[in-house]
Protein backbone atom coordinates (compact mmCIF):
# COMPACT_ATOMS: atom_id res chain seq x y z
CA UNK A 1 0.00 0.00 0.00
CA UNK A 2 2.87 2.42 0.88
CA UNK A 3 3.73 1.69 -2.89
CA UNK A 4 0.34 2.65 -4.50
CA UNK A 5 1.06 6.11 -3.25
CA UNK A 6 3.97 7.47 -5.88
CA UNK A 7 2.76 4.83 -8.49
CA UNK A 8 -0.58 6.57 -8.47
CA UNK A 9 1.39 10.28 -8.60
CA UNK A 10 3.76 8.74 -11.36
CA UNK A 11 0.40 8.08 -13.22
CA UNK A 12 -1.12 11.25 -12.65
CA UNK A 13 2.06 12.66 -13.50
CA UNK A 14 1.77 11.31 -16.57
CA UNK A 15 -1.43 11.91 -17.57
CA UNK A 16 -1.30 15.25 -16.93
CA UNK A 17 1.73 15.53 -19.04
CA UNK A 18 -0.63 14.63 -21.93
CA UNK A 19 -2.98 17.07 -21.47
CA UNK A 20 -3.02 19.98 -24.06
CA UNK A 21 -1.04 22.90 -21.79
CA UNK A 22 -2.68 25.86 -21.17
CA UNK A 23 -2.51 29.09 -23.02
CA UNK A 24 0.52 31.00 -21.78
CA UNK A 25 -0.34 34.61 -20.36
CA UNK A 26 -0.20 37.73 -22.07
CA UNK A 27 3.33 38.23 -20.78
CA UNK A 28 4.78 35.01 -22.06
CA UNK A 29 3.45 35.23 -25.77
CA UNK A 30 4.33 39.05 -25.82
CA UNK A 31 7.53 38.34 -26.37
CA UNK A 32 7.24 36.33 -29.24
CA UNK A 33 6.90 39.39 -31.26
CA UNK A 34 8.44 42.77 -29.84
CA UNK A 35 6.17 44.82 -31.94
CA UNK A 36 3.36 43.17 -30.03
CA UNK A 37 5.09 44.01 -26.67
CA UNK A 38 5.41 47.65 -27.99
CA UNK A 39 1.76 48.05 -28.79
CA UNK A 40 1.47 46.49 -25.30
CA UNK A 41 3.06 49.36 -23.95
CA UNK A 42 1.21 52.09 -25.90
CA UNK A 43 -2.23 50.76 -24.63
CA UNK A 44 -0.90 51.55 -21.41
CA UNK A 45 0.40 55.02 -22.37
CA UNK A 46 3.95 54.57 -22.19
CA UNK A 47 5.67 57.69 -23.86
CA UNK A 48 7.68 56.93 -26.82
CA UNK A 49 5.97 53.56 -27.54
CA UNK A 50 3.31 54.52 -30.22
CA UNK A 51 5.39 56.86 -31.42
CA UNK A 52 8.49 54.01 -32.00
CA UNK A 53 5.37 52.38 -33.92
CA UNK A 54 4.83 54.91 -36.06
CA UNK A 55 8.69 55.40 -37.14
CA UNK A 56 8.62 51.20 -38.09
CA UNK A 57 5.59 51.22 -40.07
CA UNK A 58 4.50 54.46 -41.48
CA UNK A 59 6.88 53.86 -44.37
CA UNK A 60 5.81 50.65 -45.13
CA UNK A 61 1.61 51.78 -45.01
CA UNK A 62 2.55 54.96 -46.58
CA UNK A 63 4.42 52.69 -49.31
CA UNK A 64 1.21 50.47 -49.55
CA UNK A 65 -0.97 53.45 -50.22
CA UNK A 66 1.15 55.13 -52.85
CA UNK A 67 1.54 52.02 -55.17
CA UNK A 68 -2.28 51.37 -54.52
CA UNK A 69 -3.62 54.87 -55.44
CA UNK A 70 -0.71 56.12 -57.48
CA UNK A 71 -1.55 59.92 -55.26
CA UNK A 72 0.92 60.95 -52.67
CA UNK A 73 -1.39 63.57 -50.86
CA UNK A 74 -3.94 60.68 -50.28
CA UNK A 75 -1.34 57.94 -49.23
CA UNK A 76 -0.48 60.38 -46.91
CA UNK A 77 -3.90 60.94 -45.54
CA UNK A 78 -4.82 57.61 -45.60
CA UNK A 79 -1.57 56.12 -43.96
CA UNK A 80 -2.32 58.78 -40.99
CA UNK A 81 -5.54 57.49 -40.95
CA UNK A 82 -4.46 54.09 -39.77
CA UNK A 83 -2.75 54.92 -37.37
CA UNK A 84 -5.22 57.67 -36.20
CA UNK A 85 -7.01 54.20 -35.88
CA UNK A 86 -4.24 52.17 -34.42
CA UNK A 87 -4.21 55.02 -31.72
CA UNK A 88 -7.88 55.36 -30.50
CA UNK A 89 -8.65 51.50 -30.54
CA UNK A 90 -5.56 51.31 -28.07
CA UNK A 91 -7.26 50.85 -24.94
CA UNK A 92 -9.08 47.62 -26.60
CA UNK A 93 -6.01 46.07 -28.28
CA UNK A 94 -5.56 42.14 -27.47
CA UNK A 95 -2.46 40.59 -29.01
CA UNK A 96 -4.29 37.79 -30.51
CA UNK A 97 -1.82 37.80 -33.66
CA UNK A 98 1.61 39.46 -34.74
CA UNK A 99 1.25 42.83 -34.70
CA UNK A 100 2.30 43.27 -38.53
CA UNK A 101 -0.31 41.10 -39.33
CA UNK A 102 -2.99 42.96 -37.68
CA UNK A 103 -1.84 46.15 -39.00
CA UNK A 104 -2.21 44.72 -42.62
CA UNK A 105 -5.36 44.04 -41.78
CA UNK A 106 -6.10 47.29 -40.61
CA UNK A 107 -4.68 48.51 -43.67
CA UNK A 108 -6.05 47.15 -45.86
CA UNK A 109 -9.82 47.89 -44.10
CA UNK A 110 -8.71 51.59 -44.65
CA UNK A 111 -8.02 50.80 -48.43
CA UNK A 112 -10.66 49.34 -49.05
CA UNK A 113 -12.72 52.01 -47.50
CA UNK A 114 -10.41 54.60 -49.94
CA UNK A 115 -11.32 52.48 -53.19
CA UNK A 116 -15.01 52.23 -52.92
CA UNK A 117 -15.29 56.16 -52.28
CA UNK A 118 -13.25 56.41 -55.14
CA UNK A 119 -15.54 53.86 -57.32
CA UNK A 120 -12.86 51.84 -58.20
CA UNK A 121 -11.90 48.29 -57.84
CA UNK A 122 -10.02 46.95 -55.25
CA UNK A 123 -7.10 45.64 -57.19
CA UNK A 124 -6.97 48.97 -59.02
CA UNK A 125 -3.40 49.32 -56.63
CA UNK A 126 -1.60 48.15 -59.81
CA UNK A 127 -2.32 51.23 -61.62
CA UNK A 128 0.85 52.65 -59.87
CA UNK A 129 2.72 49.82 -62.25
CA UNK A 130 1.97 52.16 -65.14
CA UNK A 131 5.07 53.61 -64.31
CA UNK A 132 7.47 51.17 -65.73
CA UNK A 133 7.68 48.23 -63.20
CA UNK A 134 4.27 46.95 -65.61
CA UNK A 135 6.63 46.35 -68.32
CA UNK A 136 9.22 44.44 -66.30
CA UNK A 137 6.26 41.99 -64.90
CA UNK A 138 4.86 41.37 -68.17
CA UNK A 139 8.67 40.49 -70.15
CA UNK A 140 9.44 38.72 -66.66
CA UNK A 141 5.91 36.56 -66.83
CA UNK A 142 6.09 35.40 -70.55
CA UNK A 143 10.16 35.22 -70.46
CA UNK A 144 9.77 32.38 -67.79
CA UNK A 145 7.48 30.90 -70.10
CA UNK A 146 10.67 31.04 -72.90
CA UNK A 147 7.91 33.49 -74.87
CA UNK A 148 9.23 36.75 -76.25
CA UNK A 149 7.41 39.77 -75.88
CA UNK A 150 5.97 41.31 -78.61
CA UNK A 151 6.36 45.13 -79.76
CA UNK A 152 6.32 47.68 -77.37
CA UNK A 153 3.06 48.53 -75.56
CA UNK A 154 1.82 51.94 -74.27
CA UNK A 155 2.18 51.70 -70.60
CA UNK A 156 -1.50 52.69 -70.09
CA UNK A 157 -2.55 49.71 -72.08
CA UNK A 158 0.29 47.11 -70.15
CA UNK A 159 -1.30 48.73 -66.73
CA UNK A 160 -4.88 47.60 -68.33
CA UNK A 161 -3.90 44.15 -68.99
CA UNK A 162 -2.10 43.74 -65.62
CA UNK A 163 -5.24 44.89 -63.90
CA UNK A 164 -7.74 42.40 -65.78
CA UNK A 165 -4.90 39.76 -65.43
CA UNK A 166 -4.91 39.92 -62.09
CA UNK A 167 -8.63 40.46 -61.37
CA UNK A 168 -9.19 37.28 -62.49
CA UNK A 169 -7.03 35.55 -59.98
CA UNK A 170 -9.11 34.11 -56.86
CA UNK A 171 -8.60 36.10 -53.83
CA UNK A 172 -6.00 34.12 -52.04
CA UNK A 173 -3.74 33.57 -55.31
CA UNK A 174 -4.17 37.58 -55.51
CA UNK A 175 -3.07 38.75 -52.22
CA UNK A 176 -0.21 36.36 -52.42
CA UNK A 177 1.08 38.13 -55.48
CA UNK A 178 0.62 41.33 -54.33
CA UNK A 179 2.34 41.12 -51.14
CA UNK A 180 5.37 38.77 -52.85
CA UNK A 181 5.57 40.43 -56.09
CA UNK A 182 4.79 44.04 -54.79
CA UNK A 183 5.42 44.33 -51.38
CA UNK A 184 8.66 42.41 -51.45
CA UNK A 185 7.40 39.94 -48.78
CA UNK A 186 9.43 36.48 -48.28
CA UNK A 187 7.10 33.44 -48.94
CA UNK A 188 7.46 32.53 -45.46
CA UNK A 189 5.63 36.17 -44.26
CA UNK A 190 2.91 35.43 -47.03
CA UNK A 191 2.89 32.18 -45.58
CA UNK A 192 1.89 33.30 -42.27
CA UNK A 193 -0.41 36.00 -43.66
CA UNK A 194 -2.33 33.65 -45.35
CA UNK A 195 -1.66 30.76 -42.46
CA UNK A 196 -0.41 28.38 -44.76
CA UNK A 197 2.73 26.92 -44.88
CA UNK A 198 5.73 28.21 -47.03
CA UNK A 199 5.16 25.55 -49.52
CA UNK A 200 1.84 26.26 -50.53
CA UNK A 201 3.02 29.74 -50.08
CA UNK A 202 4.94 28.66 -53.38
CA UNK A 203 2.61 26.61 -55.03
CA UNK A 204 -0.25 29.52 -54.67
CA UNK A 205 2.31 32.16 -55.93
CA UNK A 206 3.02 29.07 -59.01
CA UNK A 207 -0.35 28.69 -59.65
CA UNK A 208 -1.01 32.76 -59.95
CA UNK A 209 1.77 33.41 -62.24
CA UNK A 210 0.91 30.38 -64.76
CA UNK A 211 -2.79 32.15 -64.74
CA UNK A 212 -1.39 35.63 -65.52
CA UNK A 213 0.94 34.00 -67.94
CA UNK A 214 -1.73 32.48 -69.91
CA UNK A 215 -4.11 35.73 -70.03
CA UNK A 216 -0.79 37.72 -70.55
CA UNK A 217 0.39 35.96 -73.34
CA UNK A 218 -2.73 35.68 -74.88
CA UNK A 219 -2.88 39.75 -74.84
CA UNK A 220 0.41 39.67 -76.70
CA UNK A 221 -0.19 37.42 -78.82
CA UNK A 222 -3.53 39.49 -79.85
CA UNK A 223 -1.26 42.65 -80.01
CA UNK A 224 1.34 41.00 -82.57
Amino acid sequence: EAMSGPATLAQDRRGTSRRKPAKPPESVTRHDDPDVETMLLAREDVPGAFDLLMQRYWPRIFGHFFRSLGDRQEAEDLTQDVFLRLYRSRKRYQPRARFATWLYHVTQNVARNAIRSRRRHPTVHLDALASGNDGALLDALLSDRGEEPSRPVERAEVASVVREAVSTLASRQRTALELHQFEDWTYNQVAAQLDMSPEAAKSLLYRARNQLRETLSVFMREEV
